[in-house]
């Protein structure tokens, strides 16, 4: 599985591989989590708007958004579940795989957009 940082508009966003027991773990928390308020709604504008998951063809889902609090589940027939990622922990989890990935100056934006 790959994590895309969306951070950037005209560049490219960092993107960071999960270990399988890692994307096993993450897809355990996934179906975990409750559903989401219905007006929940990932990050939008410019700068920092969350993390996209995809790349593990065993299963039916094409991509995942982590972003703001909210997960969006896509899977191949095109449904959509909306959760709730409480205190944004799936998030900050993600964030934290990132570290060695990202520069100290990304880490420092998602750090920032973390904090409470």
């Amino acid at each position: 599985m790959d994590v895309e940082i969306d951070l950037y508009s005209g560049r490219r966003n960092p993107v960071f591989g999960l270990a399988p027991e890692v994307g096993e773990e993450l897809m355990r928390r996934i179906a975990a989590l409750p559903p989401a308020p219905q007006r929940a709604a990932p990050l939008q504008g410019l700068g920092y708007r969350g993390m996209r998951i995809t790349g593990d063809p065993a299963v039916s889902i094409v991509e995942i958004v982590v972003s703001g609090g909210v997960v969006i589940v896509r899977d191949r027939n095109g449904a959509e579940r909306v959760l709730q990622d409480t205190g944004r922990a799936l998030e900050r989890s993600l964030v934290g795989l990132a570290t060695a990935t990202l520069d100290p100056a990304e880490m420092s934006v998602l750090r920032q957009e973390l904090r409470e």
